[in-house]
């Protein structure tokens, strides 16, 4: 059994999508602790479960699509 090559996904839509509200996320937390802001007691905690949530579902979809290519690639080299 060969074993192909996967195929390489740029995803480099939703990469600068994640990477620009990741900045976007900082920026908000250093702008409110900053300027001592009372709103950073909502901010702060916010924007940080933003970046989590963010790069967490990133890189989990990610391993879901390096699963199914994977998977892909072993059903063709087990056909006949």
């Amino acid at each position: 059994m060969t074993e192909a090559a996967i195929p390489k996904s740029s995803r480099s839509f939703s990469r600068a999508l994640v990477v620009g509200n990741c900045i976007a996320a900082w920026v908000a937390v250093f702008l409110c602790v900053y300027a001592s802001e009372v709103s950073a007691g909502i901010v702060v905690p916010a924007a940080l479960t933003l970046i989590a949530w963010l790069v967490g579902g990133y890189m989990g979809i990610g391993a879901l699509d390096f699963r199914t290519a994977t998977a892909s690639v072993r059903r063709q080299g087990d056909a006949p």
